[in-house]
């Protein structure tokens, strides 16, 4: 017997409920199958969006403390003066010969070019000013004049 069948045998009244129950049925199914696993899976991503956001939030303000510290740990000091004078002190502080020009290089940098250097102790100088500063070398242009000297010509700037 085919459900056609039975269904032609019933009374109109359980027709009417047999059709009800199947409309209820595949209702049911559709929320089930469809609508349910679309809303949750909506709200899932949304809230890992949400999640990934703050996440990100958290990894910029972490980003911005580890670029005002050096290397060590330690905090950097902010500008109190423009890059090419501190890099002057800087020189006269390590006790090597002076440059033979130091120049601003736009407000955030300096140029400064050697004829004759020590160059370990140049390279000292340089990281204690990426160290304190955070300035860094941007250019370097280096040419070996005697053992352990150099003729240097190079531009830092502060990290951003």
């Amino acid at each position: 017997m085919s459900v056609q069948n039975w269904y032609a045998n019933q009374t109109p009244r359980e027709q009417v409920i047999v059709a009800l129950v199947a409309i209820v049925a595949v209702g049911a199914l559709l929320y089930l199958l469809v609508f349910d696993p679309l809303t949750t899976g909506i709200a899932k991503r949304q809230s890992s969006i949400a999640a990934q956001q703050e996440d990100l939030q958290w990894m910029k303000q972490q980003a911005a403390l580890l670029k005002r510290r050096g290397p060590n740990g330690t905090t950097r000091q902010p500008l109190n003066k423009p890059p090419y004078l501190l890099l002057d002190e800087a020189i006269s502080v390590a006790k090597i010969k002076q440059p033979d020009r130091v120049t601003p290089d736009g407000g955030q940098g300096a140029k400064a070019q050697f004829s004759s250097v020590e160059f370990d102790k140049l390279l000292q100088v340089l990281g204690g000013l990426e160290q304190t500063y955070g300035l860094s070398v941007k250019t370097m242009n280096v040419s070996k004049k005697d053992e352990g000297l150099v003729s240097v010509r190079l531009s830092l700037e502060v990290d951003q």
